[in-house]
């Protein structure tokens, strides 16, 4: 029996129902198809830009898949279909025709060809990638072709995502031994190669595949050797001087760190907070101030260790 789908999940519960919906209503409307979601995006896209120009050193499209998906789904909810017309419109009216009739769609993220984290939609048996030019601005904004073919892969765990992480992001990965009261939700932390730190991952999928776990797919990387010791003196140097209190406390040392989200994963299973919503809301609500206060400045790549492989070892 297969396992429950979990939000954003990259994957077709019923493939033999949906790809004959698909066949049906999508797959002779294609070229329709693409054309609706372009027109979509032209739509989006100046005022995508002008509420975020940049992100994380980055100029819009880049590192925007996200923004940008969750843009397309909104107006999709809500378009006028009288707006739109030659091509558009049939795709709109085959999409309207799929959808009537029970067909799915659904907003997606996972691994895409081992390379980079992408959202996209997951449109009966179709891959819909709305955000196509996020990673690289000269291909086509927009791509259609059957899920199968897409390579778009489930996060299988945190040492999935941490691999994807250190490519995609140039990134180090370390094991979350800086905030033990968070690390059961958010276990890894990452120093990008541009020096931007975040506690990693506040997405639905991510907290959702722990949870599921009853918190030991968070342990499994929390149990690594203690976070790199310069690296976590120099975080915590520069939170504990921030303007602002933080939502959570800080560890003393990596040792004190790793050891107490242990404790952490153990007691929160204990307590089964995998079934308390609003527990994981309140530790939603911590990492973004959290991420908020870490985004406040960068880290060089000379300001800690680089770890041995994916995860850092305590080699500082």
């Amino acid at each position: 029996m297969a396992s429950p789908l979990l939000p954003n999940e990259p994957r077709i519960p019923d493939e033999q129902r949906e790809q004959a919906l698909t066949a049906r209503f999508l797959s002779p409307a294609l070229a329709a198809l693409e054309s609706l979601f372009l027109a979509l995006r032209a739509e989006l896209d100046p005022a995508l830009r002008q509420a975020r120009p940049v992100k994380q050193g980055k100029p819009f499209p880049l590192g925007q898949c996200l923004e940008i998906s969750q843009a397309v789904q909104r107006q999709l909810q809500q378009l006028d279909s009288a707006t739109l017309g030659g091509e558009a419109a049939q795709g709109y009216r085959a999409l309207a025709a799929f959808m009537k009739h029970g067909g799915n769609v659904r907003q997606v993220w996972g691994d895409l060809r081992g390379e980079y984290f992408q959202n996209a939609f997951l449109i009966g048996t179709l891959y819909v990638d709305v955000a196509n030019d996020t990673v690289d601005p000269a291909k086509p904004p927009v791509e259609v072709l059957p899920f199968a073919a897409s390579r778009l892969v489930p996060v299988a765990d945190y040492r999935h995502f941490a691999r994807v992480a250190a490519r995609y992001w140039q990134a180090r990965v370390y094991p979350n031994h800086l905030f033990p009261e968070l690390a059961p939700f958010f276990p890894l932390l990452t120093v990008t190669a541009a020096g931007f730190v975040q506690l990693q991952a506040a997405s639905n999928y991510m907290i959702a595949l722990t949870l599921a776990g009853a918190f030991r797919p968070a342990e499994t990387v929390l149990a690594e050797a203690p976070m790199n010791a310069s690296l976590f003196g120099l975080l915590r140097q520069r939170l504990s001087s921030q303007p602002c209190a933080l939502p959570v406390a800080l560890a003393a040392h990596p040792e004190a760190g790793r050891a107490a989200a242990l404790a952490m994963c153990q007691t929160y299973r204990e307590q089964e907070i995998m079934e308390d919503t609003q527990r994981r809301d309140t530790a939603v609500k911590a990492v973004l101030r959290v991420n908020g206060e870490l985004a406040r400045f960068r880290v060089e790549a000379s300001e800690g260790a680089r770890p041995q492989g994916v995860l850092a070892r305590n080699d500082g």
